[in-house]
């Protein structure tokens, strides 16, 4: 399945494949995603909670710069627990504040950057347990 999302005046080609076993994979602007029903088969993923019966919340083992920028504020410190939704930290780009929220349950192991550093973008920002 194909089709086009229009996110605050931005345009992203998405791709929704089928795999085995209830498996899919999600392709966003040519960045690949696997998941299936119980765990994700990539390996920079993992489960965290359940969702329903049969499925999982599932969060990134790495949480990387989307865009280059300066890391203004870090509202999270590293063993602390965090839940979907809750703000992890900061990043100014292009003139304004973008707030990175965690996509899923979560803790966090390890924090590679400070408050007012600059960072590239796909650059590890934090390391998830």
């Amino acid at each position: 399945m194909n089709f086009n999302i229009k996110i605050k005046e931005r345009i992203y080609s998405i791709r929704i494949l089928e795999k085995g076993k209830g498996g899919i994979s999600i392709n966003i602007e040519g960045k690949s995603f696997d998941f299936d029903s119980v765990k994700c088969s990539d390996e920079k993923c993992e489960s965290i909670s359940d969702f329903g019966q049969d499925q999982k919340i599932l969060l990134q083992k790495e949480l990387k710069a989307s865009i280059a920028g300066i890391v203004s504020e870090i509202f999270v410190k590293e063993g602390d627990s965090i839940k979907q939704g809750q703000k992890i930290l900061t990043l100014l780009a292009m003139k304004m504040e973008n707030e990175i929220i965690a996509e899923g349950n979560g803790k966090i192991k390890k924090i590679l950057v400070l408050p007012n550093q600059t960072v590239r973008e796909n650059e590890t920002l934090i390391i998830f347990v």
